[in-house]
């Protein structure tokens, strides 16, 4: 039997904490602060997790620095604001303002006394970090001011400008030590060595040079080959330094620049003696954007008992490659995505670890971006596992397809147990078919002359054939039986378990132009007999899939649809909308049999989930909706994003979704069917007891304990009908107050807000302003007036109350002057017996009864 999904709860999300540009290593290397926007976001390395963020000025950040001691922030925006943060509480404790044009690098002593900022003004300024004031101003520099380090061991201060030129300013003397010349390009980065006498300076002309700062020396120039952006000298004979020992004043450092990848050198020899991993072949140039901007660690923590820190790649595009101390650069880096932009689809795949005997790993998702590469993500902690580069523009669609073990093959014998193949469709108007594991393209499809916004792979026999549709309007279907061949005996190989180098050309088997306007999505039944378009011409049509003869035409959007998807068990078709609508149709006549209506815009992605009774959309609304598919409401709606969400996938029969948009955000859902019948089945046996202490509290005359039960299930009703009782049986105003004020004493914050407002909604009925009335005056004699004072919405609840307690005061006046007049006018015409005659006739009666 079926069990509907009732609601769906985040298990995780990635969500953006880096945008390029500055970045800062915390001394204890577990820690990171990184621009984000106009804000700084510090994250822990380990997990990626955004401990805090440090709110911006409205403009990009151009500059971070972290104290020796880890507990500042340093960071400059191009507002010309200069702040210093408490890594602690997030807030900020120092500002210095002074220079004309925005910060360009920031550096701190090693006693965390004195902080160096270098500018577009061309200037160089030095603070004192407690006081804020201005100590040294320096202005040689004919450009702008790029990187400044301090010495380690003395007051000097090393700069780099774009005019080509380092200056080493003596801070005692405050003066120009030393000027040193041999870049033809700006000079971009500085690296001292442990000692502060070696000197590193890495420039855009591709060239390194190492200086010996007591003499001004040049000690030997090292080629590069790109453009230097970022620089670190390695602690020698460590892991990340390749075992590289060379004797001093020689220095082994890391670059980085526009080609993405780090490496590392020696300065005696300039010799490369590691490189990076990056994205694509090494021999390719790096993509647009991808180079690296900053090299942050690589020696030794200053407070974490001198152990070695990793070794961090800021790239331009957000993505942080972690090298770790004991690795080195040689070795695959851990990627931490801080931006994914846009995500423009994202399927839930398996990836498993490479090696004889390897288990599958847990469930990972691929996501397409704005951007040409794939990328695989671990779930639920979103670490980034591979990257898949071979497109040359941002990738639109994707595919998975899970191939079964050969016969006779399985976890124990080979890696081989399962084949998860990821079909994509880009912008480059090419489809490719990839190896998830491997992180290796198996084939590609040329054919298509407009980018393709639709992939699919058959069904029934996973991979037999890939569907792919876009912007030329064509349905092409196509022949990957091979790719299943060539990988029967390895994992991306030729058959015979050797690696193929080159991707294997797809063979189109049938096209036809489909629709009068884009393929926005395709779709294959789950017995391959069948396959679905939609289109922004308003349709969606069912095409014979062995050679794409049209069988149906749906009909009834109207607007371009986005999505289309086959029921996984009956012979049904849903479509998604830029009407905001969804339609279920009869794959057997083309029939809408229902419209589901609910997104306050375009829905742009639909799946089937359990087992094809309901239906997962996603829209422009940044909703996320369940429905049942019979009755054609929405379940359970999901909100968490800011913008249009364009991906969507379930695993399995929907115990998990992902879903990514326009805000390039990652969300990770679980059911929480089970979860919530639990927490629905606790509350009604809470409940139930809370109702029977109630009414065994009543039958007890317990007015206290029926009084609490009511504030804490927060039943007005049933704690007026107890204030009530306390009234009618109490002789004197006292005795009820005795009651009630130990009864609101302990309440404090919003449980005492409430309770102001369940007196302030009793006040405004007669029947009820009594009971509103004590127990406002055990709140005001047992709390005093700062507390209540300091309650959110205090203000309005007086407000409210004010103008009701004067109307009963005013009619309650106006009934003692009624009592009385009536006093007057019986005792006028005789027909009151004063209470003194009656007592003195040995008969008393009560006041006002009427003589006989």
């Amino acid at each position: 039997m079926v069990v509907a999904k009732t609601n769906y709860r985040i298990e995780s999300s990635l969500e953006v904490f880096y945008t390029g540009g500055p970045a800062a290593l915390f001394p204890d290397g577990d820690r990171l602060a990184c621009a984000c926007g106009d804000e700084t976001k510090i994250i822990d390395l380990e997990t990626g997790a955004v401990l805090r963020s440090l709110p911006g000025d409205s403009e990009p950040v151009t500059a971070l620095a972290i104290s020796p001691d880890g507990r500042t922030v340093f960071s400059a925006s191009r507002a010309l604001l200069l702040r210093a943060w408490s890594a602690e509480t997030g807030k900020v404790v120092q500002t210095y303002v002074g220079h004309k044009a925005p910060v360009a690098g920031i550096a701190v002593d090693p006693t965390g006394s004195l902080l160096a900022t270098v500018s577009a003004d061309h200037s160089t300024r030095v603070w004192d970090v407690a006081g804020g004031f201005c100590t040294h101003s320096f202005g040689g520099h004919r450009g702008i001011v790029l990187a400044a380090c301090f010495h380690p061991h003395e007051m000097l201060l090393v700069t780099a400008s774009d005019d080509t030129e380092i200056r080493v300013w003596d801070l005692v003397a405050k003066s120009c030590r030393r000027v040193l010349k041999g870049h033809f390009s700006a000079v971009t980065c500085l690296g001292l060595s442990a000692d502060g006498w070696t000197l590193v300076s890495g420039s855009r002309d591709g060239v390194c040079i190492a200086w010996n700062l007591r003499s001004g020396a040049k000690l030997s120039t090292t080629p590069v080959l790109e453009a230097v952006e970022a620089l670190a000298v390695l602690d020698p004979g460590s892991a990340l330094a390749a075992g590289a020992a060379p004797a001093a004043p020689a220095a082994v450092f890391a670059t980085g620049g526009e080609r993405g990848r780090v490496r590392v050198w020696r300065s005696d020899t300039g010799a490369c003696v590691a490189t990076g991993a990056g994205e694509g072949p090494a021999d390719a140039p790096a993509a647009e954007g991808t180079g690296v901007v900053e090299l942050l660690g690589g020696g030794r923590g200053l407070h974490a008992a001198g152990q070695p820190v990793p070794l961090v790649a800021a790239t331009q595009d957000g993505r942080l490659l972690v090298h770790a101390p004991g690795s080195g650069v040689a070795a695959p880096p851990r990627q931490l995505v801080g931006n994914n932009d846009e995500v423009t689809d994202v399927r839930f795949v398996e990836r498993r670890a490479s090696g004889a005997g390897a288990g599958p790993s847990p469930a990972c998702v691929a996501v397409a971006t704005n951007s040409p590469v794939i990328r695989v993500f671990s779930t639920p902690r979103f670490d980034c596992l591979a990257s898949l580069a071979g497109h040359s523009a941002a990738v639109l669609a994707l595919d998975a397809a899970l191939l079964a073990a050969p016969p006779g093959v399985n976890d124990g014998e080979s890696n081989r147990s399962a084949l998860q193949l990821l079909a994509s469709g880009s912008k480059d108007c090419g489809v490719r078919v990839w190896d998830v594991s491997a992180g290796t393209c198996l084939a590609l499809g040329e054919g298509h002359v407009g980018a393709v916004a639709g992939v699919a792979f058959s069904r029934r026999r996973p991979a037999a054939f890939l569907v792919s549709g876009g912007s030329d309007r064509l349905l092409k279907v196509w022949d990957t039986s091979a790719v299943v061949g060539a990988t029967a005996g390895g994992a991306g190989g030729d058959g015979d378990g050797t690696t193929s180098d080159r991707p294997l050309r797809l063979r189109t088997v049938a096209a036809v132009a489909a629709h009068d306007r884009d393929v926005n999505a395709v779709a294959v039944s789950p017995d391959d007999a069948l396959v679905a378009s939609a289109s922004q011409d308003r349709t969606a049509k069912l095409w014979r899939a062995a050679d794409l003869v049209l069988v149906a035409t749906l009909r009834g959007h109207r607007r371009g649809v986005w999505s289309v998807a086959f029921s996984p068990v009956d012979r049904l078709v849903a479509t998604a909308s830029a009407d905001a609508s969804l339609r279920i149709w009869s794959a057997a006549d083309g029939a809408c049999l229902r419209a589901l209506e609910g997104h306050a815009a375009s829905a742009l992605r639909l799946c089937w989930v359990s087992l094809g009774a309901q239906l997962v959309s996603a829209g422009a609304d940044g909703l996320v909706k369940l429905w049942g598919a019979r009755a054609g409401e929405a379940a359970a709606t999901l909100d968490a994003a800011e913008d249009k969400v364009w991906a969507l996938d379930a695993r399995g029969d929907g115990a998990q979704l992902v879903s990514g948009g326009g805000d390039g955000r990652l969300v990770l859902w679980a059911d929480a069917t089970a979860e919530d019948r639990g927490e629905a089945a606790a509350a009604g046996a809470a409940a139930v007891a809370a109702d029977q202490a109630y009414a065994n509290a009543l039958a007890d005359r317990d007015w206290t304990a029926a009084a609490k039960t009511a504030l804490e299930r927060d039943q007005p009703r049933r704690l007026l009908a107890v204030v009530n009782n306390v009234l009618e049986g109490a002789d004197e105003p006292a005795d009820a107050e005795a009651i009630l004020r130990p009864l609101v004493a302990p309440l404090r914050g919003e449980a005492l807000r409430r309770l102001l407002e369940t007196v302030r909604d009793w006040n405004t009925h007669a029947r009820s302003c009594h009971a509103a009335a004590a127990l406002l005056r055990a709140v005001l004699c047992s709390h005093a007036p700062g507390e209540l004072c300091a309650l959110p919405g205090v203000a309005g609840i007086v407000d409210a109350l004010a103008p009701y307690t004067q109307r009963h005061a005013a009619r309650l006046d106006r009934l003692a002057r009624s009592a009385f007049l009536l006093d007057h006018v019986l005792d006028s015409m005789s027909m009151l017996e004063p209470v003194d005659e009656a007592a003195q006739n040995g008969h008393a009666k009560p006041d006002g009864v009427l003589a006989g």
